[in-house]
């Protein structure tokens, strides 16, 4: 077998959870290691390590593991024919034979809600709602706009996928009254970003936008005495250049919906929905067509995020239902690198959807997610690979790389850009 061929038994072993097969790849001392476990395993280690693993939580059960707290660690396969991992964390695209490039990047809403979805009393619910306030404060939205409209102009796309992009809103809160007083918005982020995009000579539009949370005014504190009430609305949009020639590059038939399949969190007050969503623009470049597919699947219940991949690639409904080719760029919460890889990203391949970052760069781990929740650690913190452009039909992957990733684009206060690196790749739409 070649390197490749190697590669992919190695894969469809650990997919299938086989011990004795995925030790039996590796060469005599060959080690795996990946960051929740932080050393190298072999052996009877290894096969131990595998049979143990999770699949509904992509976690063996025994380790501590907290998705955005973990160090990065090197995932290094000593397999027969022996390979190493490429440097794939570029933060260029090349020209190459393709033209069209498109991106996708979650820019981090500046929470990640731990301390809200672990309350469960009220008065712990208005503690967590003031310490959801605070992290966002301290992650400087504004200032991180800056530095994301910045990694979209060094990638140039022509269409890119955002997630997480907030508006958080705040004001006084009476609780002797429990009345609401006027507020203001604090962040707009998708302003402050379209801002930062023309300050830096950027040339964009909102060619699609769609609501996934808007969660109304709701009561804080922040103590001892600062009550206040916080409002957040969360969007998933694309945005499309307007500096291309109009004869080269359109778009159109802008849609969005909501997934059937949700969430709901237990609140002292009662059951919240969470919505997953989706939105999508028909596209022609070059005088070929294809649709453009942004989505966020679920982050905390595989189950769901699988049933929402379905609904996604489902032909018969949208956003799929189209004889177009398709890019699906997105926060897909699916892990794709290392391995076990999630059932929700096996589906999506097994559907018959290429991966553009594996496609290029088959040997190298890809991480773009997650820095620490204040996106203020020194060295980075990206462990696995979610964050995927997809294609169906006819279209090629000519080149990839991640932005956002490197410590030299951190904010003039030490932020990263986002809690996840961007990744832009440049594709080809053959003639159907």
């Amino acid at each position: 077998m070649n390197a490749l061929q190697v590669a992919q038994h190695c894969f469809d072993n650990w997919n299938g959870r086989d011990a004795d097969a995925i030790v039996a790849t590796f060469a005599d001392g060959g080690t795996y290691g990946d960051p929740a476990w932080g050393r190298g395993l072999r052996g009877e280690a290894l096969a131990n390590y595998a049979e143990e693993w999770d699949p509904n939580t992509n976690r063996a059960p025994n380790l501590k593991a907290r998705r955005k707290y973990l160090a990065v660690a090197a995932l290094v396969f000593a397999v027969v024919q022996g390979w190493t991992d490429l440097a794939a964390h570029a933060q260029s695209l090349s020209m190459g034979n393709g033209d069209l490039r498109v991106m996708t990047y979650n820019v981090d809403e500046g929470t990640d809600f731990i301390e809200i979805s672990q309350a469960t009393n009220a008065t712990q619910f208005l503690i967590a709602v003031g310490q959801t306030i605070t992290q966002v404060r301290a992650t400087n939205p504004p200032e991180r706009m800056q530095a994301v409209a910045k990694q979209i102009i060094a990638a140039a796309p022509a269409l890119v996928s955002l997630q997480e992009v907030d508006q958080w809103s705040s004001g006084p809160f009476n609780p002797l009254t429990r009345t609401f007083g006027p507020g203001a918005v604090e962040f707009d982020m998708l302003q402050e970003l379209l801002d930062a995009l023309v300050a830096q000579g950027g040339h964009y539009e909102v060619a699609a936008r769609v609501k996934q949370y808007n969660f109304p005014k709701t009561p804080g504190l922040i103590p001892p005495s600062a009550f206040l009430w916080v409002q957040v609305i969360d969007e998933n949009v694309i945005l499309a250049r307007t500096d291309l020639d109009l004869s080269k590059f359109q778009w159109s038939n802008a849609q969005s919906g909501q997934f059937i399949n949700i969430l709901s969190l237990t609140t002292p007050s009662g059951p919240v929905p969470l919505p997953r969503v989706w939105c999508s623009v028909d596209v022609t470049f070059n005088g070929r067509t294809f649709r453009f597919i942004n989505t966020h699947l679920e982050s905390s219940d595989p189950t769901v995020r699988e049933l929402q991949g379905a609904e996604l690639r489902d032909p018969q409904s949208q956003p799929a239902k189209t004889s177009q080719p398709l890019v699906v760029a997105m926060d897909s919460n699916a892990q794709a690198f290392p391995f076990p890889q999630d059932p929700t990203y096996v589906d999506f391949i097994n559907a018959g959807y290429n991966d553009a970052w594996s496609e290029i760069f088959p040997f190298a781990p890809g991480f773009t997610a997650s820095q620490a929740q204040f996106v203020n650690n020194p060295v980075s913190q990206l462990y696995q690979r979610i964050d995927l452009i997809l294609t169906l039909g006819s279209v090629q992957a000519q080149n990839i790389a991640l932005f956002g990733a490197d410590p030299s684009t951190r904010t003039p206060g030490g932020l990263w850009p986002s809690d996840h690196a961007g990744v832009a790749a440049q594709l080809v739409v053959e003639s159907q």
